[in-house]
């Protein structure tokens, strides 16, 4: 399985299923996952989130996105400043933020933005160190989404 870190939820608790959620079980769900690590004060960051809302708009009956703030711990901002980008940019797919560095040490999160992609298995599927273009976050989405059909999803 792959490293469990827990986080608050700053928007998409009714799709995360609370205000403090663990990872494990976002990737239980037996969906393909988004893990993209940002944070307010990071200008990579805010130039990917528009494709990133956009594919998540296209895909979000089938994948589940996870943004994940870590200003805090990189130096890149605070929550408040994360929240006002959000609202900004008009991004609705679900974020929040750890409490410690745990999510970082546990994906050797080295460059901002990072975004780490999970099959419907849990496994990670493939990981991009900084800003991604939406043609290659689509193929990689569509690359999970071609595999999560082949295999049978455990139900439970």
């Amino acid at each position: 399985a792959s490293a469990d870190f827990e986080f608050s939820v700053y928007q998409g608790q009714e799709l995360l299923g609370g205000e403090q959620v663990n990872f494990s079980q976002v990737l239980d769900d037996g969906k393909p996952v988004v893990l993209n690590f940002w944070a307010g004060n990071c200008p990579p960051c805010r130039a990917e989130m528009p494709a990133l809302q956009r594919v998540w708009d296209a895909h979000q009956e089938e994948i589940m996105f996870v943004g994940l703030d870590v200003g805090t711990f990189t130096g890149l901002g605070d929550k408040q400043s994360a929240i006002a980008l959000l609202q900004e940019l008009n991004v609705t797919y679900p974020a929040g933020g750890p409490p410690n560095r745990t999510p970082l040490v546990n994906y050797s999160v080295r460059s901002m933005p990072t975004t780490v992609f999970f099959g419907a298995d849990g496994q990670v599927f493939q990981r991009w160190d900084g800003a991604i273009s939406e043609f290659q976050m689509n193929n990689i989405v569509s690359a999970m989404l071609a595999e999560a059909s082949e295999q049978p999803v455990p139900s439970g």
